[in-house]
């Protein structure tokens, strides 16, 4: 019944021996700086030459293709154009308007997925220390990031470069895209 003894005893316990609290020495903290013109010039540059090298890779590939289904074509007997400078004027064409389409496409997803990932910021800004945040410090949601991307191109139509210029001259070394976005780039250090 509950409240009588068993007859079996609990095994002797062993005595308590006193742990030392773990020993750990804080990090040294997060310094934060607003990332300067020439720094994210150089993050640009990283970024764009991997964007470009991925590029040529798979366009490349692509063109391959397009030449064996030329060369299966033309020995099936198809009907070939009469003038093959026309016909190297629409490839060129072509090509050329698939490559554009593709680097904006592939550049807008690559800056707004990796900027409003947990990296906030790309390979190139990752790679220096830098990332992307709203105006308190946060991180961008998707929208904001593409909203980011986008207004790049305002940047681009103003003569000389002076949308980009502006993160020279501003007092959070804003660009035109980042305040029309309400965006900062940071630099954090230890």
């Amino acid at each position: 019944m509950c409240g009588e003894a068993t007859g079996v005893t609990p095994p002797a316990l062993a005595p308590l021996r006193r742990i030392p609290p773990p020993q750990f020495s804080p990090l040294p903290p997060v310094r934060v700086s607003y990332a300067g013109f020439w720094l994210r010039f150089l993050a640009w540059m990283i970024d764009e030459a991997l964007l470009v090298g991925i590029g040529f890779v798979l366009l490349g590939r692509l063109v391959s293709l397009l030449r064996v289904g030329n060369v299966l074509d033309s020995g099936l007997g198809l009907e070939q154009m009469d003038d093959i400078d026309d016909w190297y004027a629409v490839l060129g064409l072509a090509a050329t308007m698939l490559f554009v389409l593709f680097f904006i496409v592939s550049s807008w997803l690559y800056h707004a997925l990796m900027e409003s990932s947990p990296w906030q910021g790309t390979i190139g800004k990752r790679a220096l220390g830098i990332v992307v945040t709203d105006l308190n410090g946060a991180r961008v949601n998707f929208g904001r990031a593409t909203g980011r991307f986008f207004s790049r191109l305002v940047s681009l139509m103003i003569p000389l470069g002076i949308g980009y210029l502006l993160a020279a001259f501003t007092a959070q070394k804003q660009a035109l895209h980042d305040l029309m976005s309400s965006c900062l780039v940071l630099r954090r250090t230890r």
